[in-house]
């Protein structure tokens, strides 16, 4: 259950550095390339996560590639969604989302960096802070998303 809580916040602090579909640094008419997007690579303080998760985030909706707990079985699970950034006079900018099926993301992240190679989101409720970086999101991750039914019971919980 840790690295679900773990997976969730990591992802929503990639949802909240990509903001609107541009990185930081690049032009207001360019949108992130098709292959690009955010790699978990800390969360809770460490680097040991039971997985991988990548974000991608493009004109206000996500999605996100996981791959974590079940390792026997391969490939990454794919969610699909809306995201929003708002500002909070108290908090800073918040990201929260939305999955197609309509159902919130389990938590709601303040995002504290964004940078063209940084994303980090702190859990509002929980503190626990994720680190992307931008990275090439690899073909075998998009384009062979393995389904629910096939990794197994407990599984299909989106790490957001």
């Amino acid at each position: 259950m840790r690295w679900n809580l773990a997976l969730c916040v990591v992802v929503m602090w990639v949802v909240g550095s990509v903001s609107c579909s541009k990185r930081s640094g690049e032009d207001a008419g360019g949108s992130e390339p098709v292959d690009q997007g955010w790699e978990l690579i800390s969360w809770d303080g460490g680097t040991a996560i039971a997985g991988h998760v990548f974000l991608q985030l493009v004109d206000n909706r996500f999605t996100l590639y996981q791959s974590v707990g079940d390792l026997s079985t391969a490939g990454y699970l794919s969610y699909t969604g809306t995201y929003t950034l708002t500002e909070s006079s108290e908090q800073g900018t918040l990201l929260r989302g939305v999955y197609a099926d309509g159902n919130p993301w389990k938590r709601v992240y303040v995002v504290e960096a964004w940078t063209s190679s940084e994303l980090r989101l702190r859990s509002l409720d929980e503190q626990i802070v994720s680190v992307y970086a931008w990275s090439v999101i690899p073909d075998y991750v998009k384009l062979d998303p393995v389904t629910i039914r096939s990794r197994g019971p407990g599984l299909e919980e989106p790490f957001l």
